[in-house]
Parts: structure tokens; C-alpha cells; sequence
């Protein structure tokens, strides 16, 4: 019975967290004031490690993957020090992989919407405040999350997952969206 709930639970979150995807994908687009605003932090990490975990919540649990990113400048927001200097440890909802369980009951598959980061690559992420559970993301989902790459000029340049639609023309050179950040806290 306790089975049941648990994937009655994973499949309606499921079907409100695709909903509010497709919902925020499709018809709100942030600006930088509204990233920054929604930030209750700003900054350009490295990620050290990525860990799948669970959280308990609605009487089920629910997976969850913990990234914890080295903080390599502070942009905006409160950052305390820990033993290896400034890190932000930011847990996200999961996708768990769908597997047979018993019988013919398949567990749920939550839509996969949170942005992905990988291990030793760099961001300036735009970050929730954790929710009561714990559980934060990057403010726009993938809006919210600038990769660090260096340009054919040998640049820094940022984009995000959308190619900075909404908020620059394409991508940007790293001094250029600091300096909007920036700006729009001023």
C-alpha cells in the first residue's frame, strides 16, 4: 500500500512539475531584473561534486541530486565560509530512473526540468532560496544558469540554455552579464 502512495505521489508531482514547465517555458520569459530580484544568491562556481539523494516530503520520498559548487566570485546574495573556502551546496528534485518494481507497477518518472551541471565545469548560477525541504534550483530553471566557456577570441563568454534569448543578444562576454547583474542590484 505504502508502494502505491509513494507512486501516486511521484506521478501527480510529475504531472504538475511538466505542467509548470511547459507553463513557465512557454510564457514567461525572465528578464535580469527578474533574475536577479528571484535570486536570493548570484555567483560563478566550479562544481566539485554531484550526489543522488532523497528527501522526505508528502509522506513519500522524493529523489534529489546535491551539487556542491566552490563559489569563485561572489556576484550577489549572503555566502558563508566553509572548511574549503565558499561553497554552496544546492540539492534539486531528480529524475529517477524508471524501473519495474512489482508485479506491473512502474514507478513514475518526475519530468526532468531541473538544469543539469556538471562536475568541474564553470557557471554563474542565479539561485533559489531553499524551500522548507531544502530544495532550490536555478531561478528561471535553465534562465538561470550560465555556462562559462571560453569564446573564439579567447574571451570568457556566457550563455545560458537558451542563448541568453530575452536578455542579450546570444552570448556574452562574462564582464558584460557581471556588469548587468550588477547593474540591476544598483
Amino acid at each position: 500500500m505504502r508502494r502505491k502512495s509513494v507512486c501516486s505521489l511521484l506521478a501527480t508531482l510529475a504531472l504538475l512539475l511538466g505542467s509548470l514547465a511547459a507553463h513557465a517555458g512557454m510564457v514567461r520569459q525572465f528578464a535580469m531584473t527578474d533574475l536577479v530580484g528571484n535570486a536570493d544568491k548570484v555567483f560563478r562556481g566550479t562544481v566539485l561534486s554531484a550526489e543522488r539523494g532523497s528527501v522526505d516530503a508528502g509522506g513519500g520520498e522524493l529523489p534529489t541530486i546535491t551539487y556542491v559548487v566552490r563559489v569563485d566570485e561572489s556576484i550577489s546574495g549572503r555566502f558563508e565560509s566553509g572548511k574549503g573556502g565558499l561553497e554552496v551546496s544546492l540539492t534539486m528534485l531528480a529524475s529517477p530512473k524508471a524501473e519495474v518494481t512489482s508485479g506491473d507497477y512502474q514507478r513514475a518518472a518526475i519530468a526532468d526540468i531541473n538544469p543539469h551541471l556538471e562536475v568541474g565545469k564553470e557557471y554563474v548560477l542565479f539561485t533559489t532560496q531553499p524551500s522548507r525541504i531544502g530544495l532550490s534550483t536555478t531561478v528561471g530553471l535553465d534562465q538561470g544558469l550560465f555556462r562559462i566557456y571560453t569564446g573564439p577570441n579567447g574571451e570568457e563568454m556566457a550563455a545560458n540554455a537558451l542563448e541568453n534569448a530575452g536578455l542579450f543578444n546570444g552570448p556574452v562576454s562574462y564582464a558584460d552579464l557581471k556588469a548587468a547583474v550588477t547593474a540591476t542590484r544598483q
